[in-house]
């Protein structure tokens, strides 16, 4: 699964992906960020701004931003005489994080039950989540939220 999301600037949806564990999420505001992040960084989520740099010929910078975030694979280092450190760098972070970062469905219990509640209270939340949730803990601890 790979999330695309944003905000104004970019950087409160980012900060707010990356506060959970398994997410690497990168803020991306053209296409050189884009392909940087998939090839150095190679996370699964990237927040673009929104309501920053837009404007004319704003399409196309979306246009070229999808181009190199998903056009020539991740994970490939950059530069490429580069790829054997940045992969080594990109496990031991991806290490750290494991360490840091506690199981989604304990961090949803913890958190005020009425705001996890209004997260899930979307028209078509129940029906997108459940047909396409691969994690049976993940599903049981929604279930139980939600009821």
């Amino acid at each position: 699964d790979y999330v695309i999301t944003g905000c104004g600037t970019g950087e409160g949806a980012m900060l707010a992906l990356n506060s959970f564990p398994g997410v690497i999420c990168g803020h991306v505001e053209d296409p050189v960020d884009a392909y940087t992040f998939a090839h150095v960084n190679d996370g699964n989520a990237v927040a673009l701004p929104f309501a920053k740099g837009f404007g004319w010929g704003g399409e196309l910078n979306l246009e070229y931003i999808f181009e190199k975030l998903f056009g020539f694979g991740h994970g490939q280092g950059y530069p490429k005489e580069r790829v054997v450190p940045e992969q080594r760098n990109k496990k031991i972070l991806d290490g750290v994080r494991a360490i840091a970062f506690r199981d989604l469905s304990d961090i949803l219990k913890d958190l005020d039950r009425d705001l996890v509640k209004g997260a899930f209270a979307g028209e078509h939340f129940a029906e997108n989540f459940f047909s396409a949730c691969k994690d049976e803990k993940l599903a049981a601890t929604v279930k139980e939220l939600m009821a």
